[in-house]
């Protein structure tokens, strides 16, 4: 009876070193993907910025022209 506590106990943490692991893991992917989304959301800003920045200039062209 011993032996099967033993491996039982064996198992159990074999499993919560895994599960630890997969939980270190997901919190890293879930980081990564928070710093992408910002690089995205900022990334799409400049672009909307630049592209507000061309009509204007290409408004005040056609003004002075």
């Amino acid at each position: 009876m011993s032996d099967i506590n033993t491996l039982n106990d064996t198992l159990e943490e074999e499993l919560r070193v895994m599960l630890v692991d997969k939980n270190n893991e997901n919190h890293g992917l879930r980081a990564h993907i928070k710093l992408l989304e910002k690089a995205v959301a900022d990334e799409q800003e400049q672009k909307y910025r630049l592209l507000v920045e061309n009509a204007d200039l290409k408004k005040a062209l056609r003004q002075t022209a």
